[in-house]
């Protein structure tokens, strides 16, 4: 790379200018992703509605109508609705508009009367009245109309009212709509942020500029180039705000660190001397092998995500896999080329350097004299950390603080106001034989208004094979308790009162959100099995031991578990009051593992290749802890900078989820790295490196007569890789 250096940059130059002539196309792309759980019950339930129901249409929507100052009666507000729904109707993706029953205005007749009439005890209040819209379309079409949607509704009605009837349109589709716009704008904020301090960090760590912006420059392309593949690939995979962000975030983080960790090893070398090409040689078959080695095992960490079967995990898998391969790769390519070319202004060492490994190398002295003190005191204080974790919940998260001010907002609190089930309804299907009578569903019905959560309870007949029992809950969508009526529904209701010889579905949007927290919970465990195996495997290949891979684990599951108690602290979901998204703990632990291997490997690797060459372990484990502490801890301060920049997005679950990767780094970078891992290997000794079918690294060549303070003057250079 070094010697085709020239060639290394024309072809970065080329994806890096695809990429950033493709992000204007992708930011206008942005989708959410299908809000539903392959092959669930309400998956199934919705597909069978939309076919038998198409009124209802594939996503059922509500236009909310209000005025402070005029009454339902009174013409003006009923020529708003008459000029709303042919306004509607005239839209396309639109399957049916339905009248619901109108509070102070009882003679306004109802299409399918003795569907909706029975829901008219819920609507009371004389200033708002409600539509029910048949959306049709994939989830990218209806969310694409949702905003011409609300503009057509709510201009005929302005217009038919003189302004004093307005007109709020209210769905999922609306809301994932509007949940994109926030989130790319929270995007930018993010950027300026975040760029502006990893540099000031790198310099303030560095003290060299031009060693600062280098690797900056490479996660820079890494980002772009990969916003340039997905903006490639837009027609065939969806691409949504809150992906983009944890890219960026995650590009920013890795690139950097991959960079600083090879960076240091060549500085290193030309320090001691070696010709340029001779540094980046050895830099890459040591530090760079190993950069190669953690961007394999958080590649594959990231492939556990496959296994939840929300639409939202197989995108953020093939997200995070996208960047993760294409940092790796400029990191073992473009990385060397730039490290050369700027070698005059690199400079070979930074400024109080000496001063700092001398701190480190009196650290280490005084650790590895009294280990078991601190290993004690940081395991029990990272476990009390994380007993906070008992209280964490996962629950539906509508982003009331979001999405304030905006006509989706008004509209949802209007209909939560009267009915505030209104977001969570639960849809009961029965499938009977075609052309058959309708079944008697009384005693269903009567079953389920008996349930404290039910307000209301309808039923709906296509005329031919299925019936649809419609359900209101009195809690919205983000409350737990509309989980538990769905459970209650599935598993004691239907079974005991529907009729005999129909086959039931429980779905709509309160089955839907059961579904989904159903799915992540369950998954979670799956998830953390096949990271933990997977991790393992992989560290005894790399290490060449079965107590360090054992070891890292654990130190993993310390700092995971800290900081997940930490974020319910912090974000008060213990209260009962609020739960973290549901993507949230299950993404979190993939990234988090994954990454702090990688400081793992980067501490043990280098600890290992002393102990290759010396036989001493705890002169070993010194200069290893002297020779990583500070990138390690730099790295970790720029995963730090770039996750913690979360923070400032408007998005809860942004905000939790960069909370809790920034103080698991924080944990990982010090507590465990400078403390926990030097302090038990120094306890293990020899047995770090037991492994029974390679006696080479069991039992080394040569072991010092005497391990009492066997600590070198100075930090002895590692043998060059052959």
């Amino acid at each position: 790379m070094a010697r085709h250096h020239r060639r290394v940059f024309a072809g970065w130059l080329i994806m890096v200018a695809v990429g950033l002539a493709g992000l204007p196309h992708l930011l206008g792309s942005v989708l959410a992703p299908p809000i539903e759980v392959s092959g669930s019950e309400s998956q199934r339930a919705s597909r069978l509605m939309a076919d038998n129901l198409p009124t209802l249409g594939d996503e059922t929507m509500t236009v909310v109508f209000h005025s402070s100052v005029r009454e339902t009666a009174h013409p003006m507000f009923r020529a708003a609705i008459t000029a709303a729904t042919k306004a509607l109707r005239q839209e396309d993706g639109v399957s049916g508009v339905l009248l619901m029953p109108v509070a102070g205005d009882p003679d306004r007749k109802l299409a399918l009367a003795d569907t909706l009439e029975p829901l008219r005890p819920l609507f009371h209040d004389k200033h708002t009245a409600y539509l029910m819209v048949g959306a049709t379309g994939d989830d990218r079409q209806r969310q694409e109309r949702a905003p011409l949607l609300q503009i057509a509704v709510d201009r005929a009605a302005q217009a038919a009212s003189n302004g004093e009837v307005r007109a709020y349109l209210v769905g999922v589709s609306a809301f994932g709509h509007l949940v994109q716009q926030i989130e790319i704008a929270d995007l930018l904020r993010i950027e300026l942020i975040a760029i502006p301090l990893a540099i000031a960090v790198l310099w303030w760590g560095l003290r060299a500029a031009v060693a600062a912006l280098v690797p900056v420059l490479v996660a820079g392309a890494s980002i772009v180039t990969t916003l340039g593949l997905f903006s490639l690939l837009t027609g065939v995979f969806t691409v949504d705000g809150m992906l983009l962000v944890g890219v960026n975030a995650l590009g920013l983080g890795i690139g950097i660190d991959y960079a600083l960790f090879i960076m240091g090893r060549y500085r290193e070398e030309l320090a001691a001397g070696a010709a340029p090409e001779r540094a980046i040689a050895v830099a890459a078959a040591t530090t760079g092998r190993t950069v190669l080695y953690s961007g394999l095992i958080l590649l594959l960490a990231c492939t556990s995500l496959f296994m939840v079967r929300w639409h939202v995990f197989a995108q953020a898998g093939i997200g995070t896999i996208a960047v993760i391969v294409v940092t790796t790769l400029a990191a073992v390519t473009l990385l060397p080329a730039v490290l050369v070319r700027v070698t005059p202004w690199l400079d070979s060492a930074a400024p109080g350097t000496n001063r700092r490994t001398g701190r480190l190398a009196r650290w280490a002295e005084h650790l590895m004299r009294r280990p078991w003190p601190y290993a004690i005191g940081v395991t029990a204080g990272l476990l009390c950390a994380a007993i906070p974790v008992s209280d964490m919940s996962m629950g539906i998260d509508l982003e009331r603080d979001a999405i304030g001010g905006t006509p989706y907002f008004a509209g949802l609190t209007l209909a939560e106001n009267e009915v505030p089930g209104s977001s969570g309804a639960i849809a009961v299907l029965l499938s009977r034989p075609t052309d058959t009578a309708e079944v008697d569903s009384r005693q269903l019905q009567a079953a389920l208004r008996a349930d404290p959560d039910v307000v209301a309870v309808t039923a709906m007949d296509d005329g031919d094979d299925v019936t649809a029992i419609l359900v209101w809950s009195k809690q919205s969508i983000d409350s737990p308790a509309v989980v538990d009526l769905v459970q209650r529904i599935r598993t004691d209701i239907v079974p005991a009162s529907a009729p005999s010889g129909v086959s039931t579905l429980v779905g709509g949007p309160g089955a839907l959100a059961a579904d989904i927290l159903i799915e992540t919970s369950t998954k979670l465990w799956w998830v953390i099995g096949y990271v933990l195996i997977l991790m393992f495997l992989v560290l005894v290949v790399v290490l060449r031991s079965l107590l360090l891979p054992v070891k890292a684990i654990l130190m993993s599951l310390l700092a995971t578990g800290a900081a997940y108690g930490l974020t319910v602290l912090v974000f008060g979901h213990g209260s009962g009051t609020a739960a973290l998204w549901p993507q949230v703990p299950l993404i979190v632990f993939v990234l988090l593992f994954g990454l702090s291997t990688d400081y793992e490997l980067f501490l043990v690797r280098r600890i290992q290749e002393e102990y290759q060459a010396t036989g001493d372990n705890r002169g070993s484990v010194a200069i290893g802890l002297q020779r990583t502490a500070i990138p390690i801890s730099l790295a970790a301060v720029i995963l730090v900078v770039g996750y913690g920049s979360l923070l400032v997005s408007r998005i809860n679950g942004l905000q939790e989820f960069g909370f809790a990767i920034a103080a698991a780094l924080i944990i990982d970078a010090t507590l465990i790295r400078l403390v926990l891992v030097p302090a038990l290997m120094q306890i293990m000794g020899r047995w770090n490196w037991w492994l029974p079918w390679s006696p080479r690294l069991s039992a080394p060549a040569r072991e010092p007569s005497s391990g009492a303070n066997r600590f070198p003057s100075r930090c002895a250079a590692a043998p060059n890789a052959r």
